[in-house]
C-alpha cells in the first residue's frame, strides 16, 4: 500500500504513535478488493508522485463508510518466467542444508536406537546381506554392528594393504573403518568422516570399546572434507555420496585428497535413468 498525506507521531509511554488520516486509510486500504496475490495500490495522492510504466496500472476505487471512496490506481506485476535451472548448476544452498539435517536426525535415530525399524535395513542383518565376512566382524562386539547402515560391501573390490591410509567418506558407526583398521595392521592409518555428530560420537565409542589405535573420527561433509591434499592411499564409501545432491564437488573432494594412484572403493546407489526434476527436488524422497 502507498499513500502520500500528512501524519503526527506522538509519545505514549515512551512509544511513538502514529496518527491522522493518512494512516488511517493505509490501514483501510488493507482490505480491498483487488483479487490478486501480488500487486502494488496507490492512492491518488501517490500516484501523481512516482512515475509507473504507462499502461500497466488499472485504475479502481474502494469505498469506507468511515472515509469515503477512495481513487486507487493498481500495478500488478508481470508473472515470472517459469525458473529452469541448468543441468550443472548447484542446488540452492537451503535446499542442501535443509538436507543435511533431514538426513543427520534420522540417521541420529539408527546411532541411538538401532532396534527400532527402519526402511533400511540395518546391523548385523544387513551385514549378512552384504557378504561381511565373519573373520572381518567376527570378534567385534554388537555395539559395533548395531547401527551399520549401507548400501553395499567396499571391501569386494579388493582388500586394504599392510600400512596404508584409508578414509572413510560418511563412515556412520564406523564399522568399515574397524575393518580396514584391521587390514592395514598398525603401520596404517584410518579416518572415517561424517557429517552426523551421532554417529561420530558412536563411532569413537566403539572404537575405543574395541581398542582399535589406529583409527580416528571426524565430523564434515563429503563436499568439504576435514583432510589434507593426497593424504589417502585408499578412499571407501558405503551408502553416502548418494545422499549428497552436489555430487561433482564430492568427486572433486574425493580426488584432492587421494593421492597420485590411489584408489576409490566405493559401494552406492546408481540409478540407470534420468531422474525428473520435481523428485530432485523433493526432500522427504532424498532422505527418506
Amino acid at each position: 500500500m502507498v499513500h502520500s498525506g500528512l501524519a503526527a507521531f506522538y509519545e505514549v509511554r515512551g512509544h511513538q504513535e502514529l496518527t491522522g488520516t493518512g494512516p488511517i486509510i493505509v490501514h483501510r486500504l488493507l482490505k480491498n478488493s483487488v483479487e490478486a496475490d501480488e500487486y502494488i495500490l496507490l492512492t491518488e495522492a501517490a500516484y501523481s508522485q512516482l512515475a509507473l510504466p504507462e499502461g500497466e496500472v488499472v485504475q479502481g476505487e474502494e469505498t469506507y463508510d468511515d472515509i469515503g471512496s477512495i481513487r486507487t490506481y493498481v500495478y500488478i506485476p508481470p508473472s515470472p518466467e517459469p525458473y529452469c535451472p541448468s543441468p550443472n548448476a548447484a542446488p540452492p544452498m537451503i535446499f542442501i542444508e535443509t538436507l543435511r539435517s533431514e538426513v543427520s536426525d534420522q540417521y541420529a535415530q539408527v546411532a541411538h536406537h538401532p532396534e527400532r525399524d527402519f526402511h533400511f535395513h540395518t546391523g548385523r542383518r544387513l551385514a549378512r546381506l552384504l557378504e561381511y565376512r565373519d573373520e572381518w566382524i567376527g570378534g567385534f562386539p554388537e555395539e559395533a554392528i548395531e547401527s551399520f547402515a549401507g548400501t553395499g560391501n567396499p571391501f569386494t573390490l579388493g582388500e586394504l594393504r599392510t600400512g596404508e591410509r584409508v578414509l572413510d567418506v560418511g563412515c556412520g558407526c564406523g564399522l568399515d573403518c574397524l575393518i580396514a583398521a584391521n587390514m592395514v595392521g598398525k603401520d596404517g592409518e584410518v579416518l572415517g568422516v561424517d557429517m552426523t555428530e551421532d554417529m561420530i560420537e558412536k563411532a569413537s565409542g566403539v572404537a575405543k570399546l574395541v581398542g582399535v589405535s589406529n583409527v580416528s573420527f571426524k565430523v564434515g561433509y563429503i563436499e568439504q572434507l576435514p583432510v589434507d591434499d593426497g593424504w589417502a592411499d585408499v578412499v571407501i564409501s558405503n551408502g553416502a555420496i548418494n545422499l549428497a545432491p552436489a555430487k561433482d564437488d564430492v568427486f572433486r573432494e574425493l580426488h584432492r585428497v587421494l593421492r597420485p594412484g590411489g584408489r576409490l572403493q566405493i559401494a552406492d546407489i546408481r540409478v540407470g535413468k534420468a531422474i525428473p526434476d520435481n523428485a530432485k527436488q523433493n526432500i522427504d524422497l532424498w532422505a527418506g
